[in-house]
């Protein structure tokens, strides 16, 4: 057996959870967002009207949650059944907190920051299968990247870039702040007081450092406020 021979055998009997970034990107964000998820639907108020909804969401949450524990001791060169089954469960999870979201059980700036994250790992997992992508049976699309996003619209000349650069970077930078914000907000009303790590985990797509700079700003503006010293700091709405 030469080396390619073996590095073949190797592939094939590797687990996922011997994969570290399917590990770390796709599977500890989908447990981030079961335990978001169960964090904000234990944290509302129920009456005869949201409970049923809201046991609903808690219990396809459980099905993803299983269903991406399911993947881990599949092997990679089999995975494309297992995998398709855990996108299936959280794009029926993302259906019913949208559902939900419409009928005013949850605020629609919690389905933002969830439905966020869960498009994040339903693109990830979309990577790891090679017959087919996760979604080409049913009725959904991934929301594009700010790259895609970009090319789509089309570009502009470069004499316009040049003109139009300064301003439409002003405004850019301000909706990225803004919804920086909005998220961060959610974060702390739906768990009361967080330090930077408690909200760097519910919101993967920013740097910690981000975050810490837009709470000082946030303090600044009395919208948040600190408790504590360095990394022992919890932070809470005003």
């Amino acid at each position: 057996m030469d080396t390619r021979d073996i590095i073949k055998a190797t592939e094939s009997t590797k687990r996922l959870v011997q994969d570290e970034s399917y590990y770390k990107y796709i599977f500890k964000k989908t447990e981030r967002i079961v335990s978001v998820v169960f964090y904000v639907a234990n944290s509302l108020e129920k009456d005869n009207r949201t409970e049923p909804q809201l046991e609903d969401i808690l219990e396809t949450s459980r099905e993803v949650h299983n269903a991406i524990l399911r993947t881990l001791e599949t092997r990679s060169h089999l995975a494309e059944e297992s995998i398709r089954n855990a996108a299936h469960s959280l794009i029926r999870l993302d259906s019913k907190l949208n559902v939900a979201a419409a009928s005013s059980v949850i605020a629609p700036e919690v389905l933002h920051v969830i439905t966020a994250e869960i498009d994040g790992v339903l693109r990830g997992l979309n990577k790891y299968l090679v017959r087919t992508t996760a979604f080409d049976d049913l009725d959904y699309k991934v929301m594009p990247s700010s790259t895609t996003a970009r090319e789509s619209a089309g570009r502009k000349s470069r004499e316009d870039e040049g003109r139009e650069s300064g301003s439409s970077d002003k405004v850019e930078s301000s909706k990225s702040e803004a919804d920086r914000r909005e998220r961060i907000k959610v974060v702390l009303s739906a768990k009361e007081e967080a330090t930077i790590k408690d909200i760097s985990d519910i919101i993967t797509d920013v740097s910690s450092k981000t975050i810490q700079r837009e709470l000082n700003s946030m303090i600044e503006d009395n919208l948040v406020k600190r408790q504590g010293e360095r990394r022992w700091s919890k932070y809470s709405l005003v």
